[in-house]
């Protein structure tokens, strides 16, 4: 494999790795029964984003650059997406706390689930939204979401 590839992989690895241990730190927080907020595991996890498309923008990719049977887009956040599939990610969120692992599991698999058309329909809707506004329905639908389950 060419230094390009390989770098653009391992690039893509992490910033997998890093999307699945924030996903892996959120679905403790919701199996606690807390409301998850931006950590350092989100943090890491955009910087690894913005590494890998630095990365392929730098790269300068030609037309039909392919990794294994993928050509990459020329769009880099596009191309990032491709990579992020393609690469072999590892899990490192082993059991986190004895007592919510049932709960923490139930949550990432639920969170791996595709997104049904009615929900597709719900981001389409948030998606046009101003953010002002996004955020505020999004804090209220928290706020019943908690108060429903207490």
């Amino acid at each position: 494999m060419d230094p390009i590839r390989g770098m653009l992989l391992a690039l893509a690895k992490h910033a997998e790795e890093a999307r699945l241990r924030w996903n892996a730190e959120r679905a403790a927080v919701r199996a606690r029964g807390e409301r998850p907020a931006r950590t350092q595991a989100y943090a890491y996890h955009v910087q690894a984003n913005l590494c890998l498309i630095s990365a392929i923008g730098a790269a300068d990719l030609p037309a039909g650059f392919r990794i294994y049977d993928v050509t990459l887009s020329r769009d880099p956040l596009v191309a990032a997406e491709q990579l992020r599939q393609v690469a072999v990610a590892y899990d490192h969120s082993g059991p986190i706390e004895a007592a919510h692992e049932a709960a923490r599991l139930a949550y990432k698999a639920v969170f791996a689930e595709p997104v049904t058309a009615q929900e597709q329909q719900y981001v389409d809707m948030l998606a046009g939204l101003p953010v002002a506004r996004r955020d505020k329905v999004v804090d209220l639908a928290e706020d019943r979401a908690r108060h429903r389950e207490a």
